[in-house]
């Protein structure tokens, strides 16, 4: 008997894959039903900026014509996937979230977009985002708010928003998304989906538009940490055109998954990571690592003292914003989102002699972070201080003391996901529980250079006894 539409969005690629294969299920129809899911949630959601039904409808075609012709390109061959609207998409129409580039059109894909095509992914349309990416709730000015699935008057998390909702929501089974500071973990940390940003220079950046050079990330989210390595697996490798890229090689990130975990060594940091968290999220990730020494990896406790000074990194990140915006500020200064245009004018006001020092801490916290690599296999964190707040809400409050969720001091939501983009260390977000009113908490785990491998294998073995496992959005249970 054929899966009905809602049983085959709710499997992972994982499951789906091997029946596409097969030819049990054809990329026209499992296409068709992710594009009725984006039409009917996308109301409610507003997770995307263009939604492509027939460049989708076009590209199933082809895949399946593929497929019919025995040419099975991998476990993406027909899967349909969400690209966030600051990637580049030939012919068409890239945002980047903002009025400024409302009808800007490429004339050349990113290159991860051309690698997800050439494994036979279906691109079904691009992805609401926070302007320019540049915040942490995905509250558009100019293309809405997007809507968490979880609870829909809180924020999905940003600035990949859009992405974290419709892998939640069972539209995409996976996103591509961008990380300067915790853009993909956080939306999958507010959305309880699984979020990667790997190593600095293991994915082609080609293609991420208006971006800092210096720890951007194009990184992928998805309902599980299996889908999250066959993600990776497509999107990873040196490109020639791209300078920040590495020529390392590029293992098999499933050949891993299911191996026990036993004799690992965990480091919990004493300072910073645990300093400030709602009660709720610090009772689940202790938890989760409680789960992960069941599991047989040894706890050791890590100092980083060096990460007293990380809020001089900010300064370095300022003035690559302001170089990034330049050409649009002189010529559509009116057209930008006030949030966006505080950031971004801030940036002339850093020295030279400021940025050097903002680059020397960022040099010695990652000297720091090489330190404590070598005494354990991974970091234990929490991803974000506190559950998602509520697209409304202008503040959180956390110890006592009220912060800003928007604007200037709303870097507390970033604080434990900004330091791995200064390091270049990978690092995933997993679900780990839930708060009592059902908002997701992530746990994050941070690896070693280029041990992408070895950092998915802890959070598959975890992912399989997380208190998260099993449990979906309320909206889907009853639509």
């Amino acid at each position: 008997m054929p899966m009905a539409a809602t049983e085959l969005l709710g499997l992972t690629i994982k499951e789906v894959a091997p029946k596409i294969r097969a030819h049990e299920i054809s990329p026209v129809e499992l296409t068709e039903a992710a594009l009725t899911q984006a039409d009917r949630l996308q109301p409610t959601l507003g997770s995307f900026i263009t939604i492509l039904h027939d460049v989708a409808r076009k590209q199933a075609r082809e895949q399946e014509a593929a497929l019919m012709r025995g040419e099975y390109r991998g476990p993406l061959h027909g899967i349909p996937i969400g690209i966030k609207d600051n990637i580049a998409t030939a012919g068409i129409r890239t945002t980047v979230g903002s009025k400024v580039l409302a009808n800007n059109v490429p004339t050349e894909d990113a290159e991860v977009v051309r690698r997800c095509k050439q494994a036979g992914a279906i691109i079904i349309g691009k992805e609401n985002l926070e302007e320019f990416a540049a915040g942490m709730t995905s509250n558009n000015a100019h293309y809405g708010a997007v809507h968490n699935p979880w609870k829909l008057d809180h924020v999905p998390g940003g600035s990949s928003g859009g992405g974290g909702a419709n892998v939640a929501a069972r539209i995409t089974f996976a996103s591509v998304g961008t990380d300067a500071g915790g853009s993909v973990r956080l939306p999958g940390t507010f959305c309880g989906v699984v979020g990667l940003k790997q190593t600095f220079g293991r994915v082609s950046q080609r293609g991420l538009l208006v971006t800092s050079y210096n720890g951007d990330h194009i990184g992928p989210l998805t309902r599980s940490v299996h889908d999250c390595a066959l993600m990776l697996q497509a999107i990873a490798g040196y490109d020639p055109l791209d300078p920040s890229t590495v020529p390392v090689p590029v293992p098999d990130y499933t050949a891993n998954l299911g191996r026990e975990v036993r004799g690992l060594k965990m480091g919990m940091p004493t300072n910073h990571y645990f300093d400030l968290l709602d009660p709720e999220v610090e009772t689940a990730v202790r938890q989760a690592i409680a789960a992960l020494e069941m599991l047989g990896l040894e706890l050791r406790q890590v100092a980083l003292p060096m990460m007293q000074y990380a809020g001089a990194l900010r300064i370095a990140v300022m003035a690559d914003n302001l170089v990034a915006h330049e050409p649009y500020l002189k010529s559509h200064r009116h057209d930008y989102g006030p949030d966006v245009l505080y950031r971004t004018l801030a940036g002339q006001f850093v020295l030279g002699r400021d940025y050097s020092k903002s680059m020397k801490v960022q040099r010695l916290i990652k000297e720091e972070y090489a330190r404590v690599m070598q005494q354990v296999d991974v970091l234990v964190t929490p991803t974000a201080p506190i559950p998602a707040p509520r697209i409304a809400d202008k503040t959180a409050t956390l110890g006592g003391v009220t912060y800003p969720v928007r604007g200037p001091g709303s870097g507390v939501i970033s604080r434990n996901t900004t330091p791995s983009n200064a390091t270049g260390l990978p690092a995933i977000t997993v679900p780990c529980g839930f708060t009592e009113a059902g908002l997701p908490i992530g746990l994050q785990l941070i690896g070693r250079p280029f041990e992408e491998a070895l950092l998915l294998q802890i959070a598959h073995a975890y992912e399989a006894v997380s208190a998260a496992m099993g449990r979906r959005p309320d909206m889907l249970e009853q639509g």
